[in-house]
């Protein structure tokens, strides 16, 4: 997926919002949103919005002083999920389909985080969780590959902070079908994506093997992540893409991917739309769950 006019404009909102978060100092704030109008000026809009993302992000550390300003943000996703977890696995473990309800928790992963930090009723937003369907659903199809082998390889791409207590739920899923994960997380702080500091905290790493995709790109960009990391890509029997971002960068991939994420802007619903053939109002808007089988 190529970066398009929507997000240069988004990239502006998020010098502005990064700005908000990071400092109180107004000419700090103004310098963020001049850095971004410059780094802007020169985008290379055929790569995809991560990747662009990325160089945006070291503009703002350049400007801040600050390699992980989102640190606090992280700390408290991470530990909120947490106090949430044992609650959410009863769910899972008591559902019809544990396997289905771990992968609809997971793609709702940071939604119960972001609403939980922001006062919403916790009880509510993980039972809407449960409550919500996929509105592209290829879990039979996501069956039937971990049915046809022994032991099957999965490589488990994590997106961000707090919802990798999620995705371990999921992993526990797959590791009691026999699965041999490995999940994989960004080498430096970027956003408020996973690193495996953040893995190790949440104790991602007793469930399965962790390692970094060797870039701090908050998606996965093949040809800058590590030689142990493509050889895990290229060797794994099934990949489990977590995240927009990732979404974003591996969209045009051919190989054996399942999508897991929510939408949350108009721009990948139009991409989902047109890579996949839909009607043009299939997708109803943003915040919709999505588990789609990468075609090819």
């Amino acid at each position: 997926m190529q970066t398009s006019l929507d997000c240069i404009i988004c990239y502006m909102r998020q010098a502005r919002s990064t700005g908000l978060l990071a400092t109180a100092n107004p000419l700090l704030q103004r310098q963020l949103l001049n850095a971004a109008g410059q780094y802007i000026e020169k985008i290379n809009t055929d790569l995809s919005p991560p990747e662009n993302a990325a160089g945006l992000y070291a503009v703002f550390a350049d400007v801040l002083q600050d390699d992980d300003p989102f640190a606090q943000v992280k700390q408290e996703g991470n530990s909120l999920a947490l106090s949430l977890q044992e609650e959410v696995e009863q769910r899972i473990q008591a559902a019809k389909d544990p396997l289905r309800a771990a992968l609809r928790v997971a793609i709702a992963g940071n939604i119960i985080v972001y609403g939980a930090l922001h006062s919403f009723d916790a009880a509510v937003t993980i039972e809407q969780c449960f409550e919500r369907e996929f509105v592209v659903d290829h879990y039979s199809a996501l069956r039937e590959a971990l049915s046809l082998h022994d032991k099957p390889k999965v490589l488990y791409l994590c997106d961000n902070c707090g919802e990798i207590v999620f995705d371990g739920l999921l992993i526990k899923q797959l590791n009691r079908l026999g699965c041999q994960v490995t999940a994989a997380v960004r080498e430096s702080p970027i956003i408020n994506d996973a690193t495996l500091q953040d893995a190790q905290f949440c104790g991602l790493d007793i469930m399965c093997t962790v390692i970094s995709n060797g870039t701090g790109c908050p998606g996965t960009p093949l040809d800058s992540c590590s030689a142990e990391f493509r050889q895990r890509f290229q060797e794994a029997d099934i990949i489990i893409s977590k995240g927009m971002g990732n979404f974003e960068s591996l969209s045009e991939v051919s190989a054996p991917i399942f999508f897991l994420f929510t939408v949350k802007c108009s721009r990948v619903a139009d991409h989902l739309t047109e890579m996949q053939g839909f009607a043009p109002d299939f997708l109803q808007g943003t915040g919709e769950m999505v588990l789609l089988r990468q075609k090819g």
